[in-house]
C-alpha cells in the first residue's frame, strides 16, 4: 500500500537523489500492473495518468478531456489498484483543474484520503491556442492549473506541472510550485514538429524561467522527440533536467517488452 508524503517529504527525498547525481524518472501508468512493475524498476515518483488509461484502451492521449470522459473520475476509478501496488513512490495524479463544480479544496482533500501525495494536473495547452483562448473566455482556462498548483503548495502536497513556455513556467514557480517540467509535444494524437535539439532549447528556456524565480525547483523534460532513454540522456546532459517524464515512452511503446526491463533501462541513464 502506498505511503503519502508531503511537499517537503518528496522535495527532500528527490533532493537527496539528485544530491547523489542520480537522473530522476517518473512514468505515466493506466493500471496497477504497470504502476507495479515501474516502481520494482526504480522509477522514483508514478504518476497515475488518465492519458495511459485511455492510452492503454488503444487510443490517444488528447481523448480525458473530451467529453465522453470526466477525467477526475478516471483518476478515482484508478486510484484503488495503484494504491494497491504500490509500497515507496510518492503517487501524483494527473488531475483536471477545471471542473467549476468541484472547489481545488475538495480535489485536493479527496486525492489525498485516496492515497496520493501530489498532483501532475492534466496540462489543456495540448489542445491548442485557439481551443484555450475559448476555455479563457468561460472562465475554464489555464489559470485554473496555476491557481490549483498554488493551492496544493498551500496544502503542503506536492505538484509537479508541466510548462509549454517560459512565461508559464515563471507563474508555476510563483505559485510554489516545487517541480516544473517542460512540455514539447506528444507523441500521439498532437502535432509536434520539433527536432530533439529544438526541444532541448524550448526546455532550457523554459527552465532558465522557472530558475529566475526559484534557484532550487526541481526540473524534468517531456515530450515530443524525447521518445526513449538515448534521448533522455542527451537531454539531460544538454540541460539543467534532473529527470525526465515517460508518457507513452515509459508504457504504450515498450508495451510488448517486459515494462521492468524499460524501466531499468530509464534508471541506467547518467549525466
Amino acid at each position: 500500500m502506498a505511503k503519502r508524503m508531503t511537499e517537503e517529504e518528496v522535495v527532500a527525498m528527490l533532493r537527496a537523489k539528485i544530491d547523489r547525481n542520480e537522473v530522476l524518472f517518473m512514468p505515466n501508468c493506466g493500471c496497477g500492473l504497470t504502476a507495479k512493475l515501474q516502481e520494482a524498476g526504480g522509477a522514483d515518483l508514478i504518476c497515475l495518468s488518465a492519458t495511459s488509461y485511455w492510452r492503454m484502451k488503444g487510443q490517444g492521449s488528447l481523448a480525458p478531456m473530451m467529453p465522453y470522459s470526466d477525467i477526475n473520475q478516471v483518476i478515482f476509478d484508478l486510484a484503488p489498484e495503484v494504491v494497491a501496488n504500490i509500497n515507496n513512490a510518492p503517487i501524483l495524479a494527473q488531475v483536471g483543474a477545471t471542473n467549476p463544480l468541484v472547489s481545488h479544496t475538495k480535489l485536493l482533500d479527496d486525492l489525498w484520503n485516496a492515497g496520493v501525495s501530489g498532483i501532475n494536473p492534466f496540462m489543456m495547452n495540448i489542445y491548442g491556442a485557439e481551443i484555450m483562448e475559448q476555455m479563457q473566455q468561460i472562465g475554464m482556462g489555464w489559470d485554473k492549473e496555476a491557481d490549483l498548483i498554488g493551492e496544493a503548495h498551500k496544502k503542503n502536497m506536492f505538484a509537479l506541472e508541466y510548462a509549454f513556455t517560459p512565461e508559464e513556467a515563471r507563474i508555476l514557480a510563483e505559485n510554489g510550485c516545487p517541480c516544473i517540467s517542460s512540455h514539447v509535444g506528444s507523441m500521439k494524437g498532437a502535432k509536434s514538429k520539433l527536432s530533439l535539439d529544438d526541444a532541448v532549447e524550448l526546455t532550457q528556456e523554459v527552465f532558465d524561467a522557472a530558475l529566475s524565480v526559484n534557484p532550487d525547483i526541481i526540473l524534468f523534460a517531456h515530450g515530443g522527440p524525447m521518445k526513449g532513454p538515448k534521448e533522455a540522456e542527451y537531454v539531460v546532459r544538454k540541460t539543467n533536467a534532473h529527470g525526465f517524464i515517460g508518457g507513452s515512452a515509459a508504457e504504450r511503446i515498450p508495451i510488448e517488452k517486459a515494462v521492468l526491463e524499460a524501466t531499468k533501462e530509464y534508471k541506467a541513464v547518467t549525466k
